[in-house]
């Protein structure tokens, strides 16, 4: 009986010896820690776009003029007092813009009297509206290979749009700017009461200009 007892306490043992073997034999081994998928790269920063050379006009050079008929007459006159501003880059036209802005009462007809009649209330109205502006955000091509400004006159208070046509050459300073359109002046409101009557004074009006530029630094 004892040798039974001693065989049962051997087995035992033995199996008990050999179940921790077993356990440390199949501890799986220690997984390496997780790594993070690498983050993915910031995107490189745009390059910022060149800027659009930009030119602008020396005060008290260029030309704008006008033309109207009175009396069946043709009539001219010009601003003596306007100022220009073009950013433009003959590769990539689309990015260009045109600013003119002009002093109203710098308008001469070589003719006082006429003068003072075209800067009343009736028709420029100089008083109120001292400046009239051209803005233009970006040049187009024609369909005959030319140029023109894409933008919004504003006149006499009231703002229309405009598309400008634009000869723009090289010269020695920079660059020159030229060419002519027309507009009526009904259109802006230059002609109240009587003077609406086209009867006396025509509605359309001609504008040309030319303007030398020098690039800005």
């Amino acid at each position: 009986m004892r040798s039974l007892t001693n065989y049962l306490i051997s087995l035992t043992a033995f199996s008990l010896l050999a179940g921790v073997s077993c356990s440390g034999a199949e501890t799986p081994a220690a997984r390496p820690p997780a790594t993070r998928p690498p983050a993915a790269s910031a995107p490189a920063a745009a390059q910022p776009a060149s800027a659009t050379p930009r030119y602008v006009q020396k005060a008290g050079t260029g030309s704008l003029t006008f033309a109207f008929v009175q009396a069946g007459a043709e009539n001219q006159g010009s601003f003596r007092q306007f100022a220009t501003e073009l950013r433009y880059d003959a590769s990539n036209p689309a990015a260009g813009s045109l600013k003119v802005t002009v002093q109203v009462a710098s308008l001469d007809t070589q003719e006082k009297e006429r003068n003072e009649e075209l800067a009343k209330a009736d028709l420029l109205d100089v008083n109120k509206y001292p400046t009239a502006q051209y803005v233009a955000g970006s040049l187009a091509k024609r369909a005959d290979g030319g140029l023109e400004a894409v933008g919004k006159l504003t006149l006499r208070g009231v703002t229309r749009d405009l598309r400008l046509p634009l000869t723009i050459r090289q010269s020695a300073a920079g660059l020159e700017l030229s060419g002519e359109t027309t507009i009526k002046r009904l259109d802006y409101g230059v002609g109240q009461g009587d003077l609406k009557s086209t009867e006396w004074v025509g509605d359309e009006v001609k504008l040309q200009y030319k303007v030398p530029l020098a690039k800005a630094g």
